[in-house]
């Protein structure tokens, strides 16, 4: 690998550390190709691209950035989203800032 691209990587994985970025879906993917054995990236693009048949709603997302800003939203019904769906979105939250914190003292302890 040449040096332009490894600082290119570089720079992707800060970029990646800066940010964290966590979406929660509630619904159904009427998709007889889910069995539980596919890479993440498939999951993604069935959402992405869920059919009309699908039922699938954003019920919480954050953005947060490394200098404070964030970006929160919530899906207007509460009542109607599962309280599990807002656990495991807290949840998500808090393993990516619990990661990123854990990868900064890491690099930290490295210089």
């Amino acid at each position: 690998m040449g040096l332009k691209a490894a600082l290119t990587q570089l720079d992707n994985a800060v970029q990646d550390l800066t940010s964290l970025h966590v979406q929660t879906f509630s619904g159904e993917i009427n998709s007889s190709t889910i069995d539980g054995s596919q890479p993440y990236d498939n999951i993604r693009k069935l959402v992405q691209t869920a059919s009309s048949d699908s039922k699938i709603t954003l019920v919480a997302e954050t953005l947060a950035q490394f200098d404070g800003d964030s970006y929160n939203f919530v899906k207007q019904e509460l009542d109607n989203i599962p309280k599990l769906a807002l656990e495991v979105h807290k949840n998500a939250v808090q393993s990516g800032i619990d990661t990123r914190l854990g990868l900064l003292n890491l690099f930290k302890d490295l210089f």
